[in-house]
């Protein structure tokens, strides 16, 4: 099993081929189009659905909240890593390198 800490915050993250996802309220709402199946992510606007277009890394998303919210780096690093995860593992994401 991969823990949070093994996770690469230098990675960026991409949807999945049939994947959609869309901002709700409560956070992220993800459609897989393949199952299909709905998936929420209760982000309460901390990670924006541009996220996952492969164009910033885990360790900006992590640097973006920590200063917009001034929570410990430590917290916030392990429970995105926790959520990047958890996305992956369900085939909703993937992750790539950012050059």
């Amino acid at each position: 099993m991969i823990e949070p800490s093994d996770t690469p915050t230098h990675m960026g993250y991409k949807l999945a081929d049939g994947v959609q996802v869309r901002e709700e309220k409560f956070g992220l709402l993800f459609y897989n189009y393949r199952g299909p199946r709905l998936y929420f992510l209760p982000t309460k606007g901390l990670i924006a659905s541009d996220f996952f277009n492969g164009g910033k890394s885990a360790s900006e998303l992590i640097e973006s909240i920590c200063s917009q919210n001034m929570w410990p780096r430590v917290r916030v690093r392990d429970r995105i890593k926790q959520v990047l995860i958890m996305l992956e593992k369900k085939g909703l994401i993937r992750g790539q390198s950012i050059c």
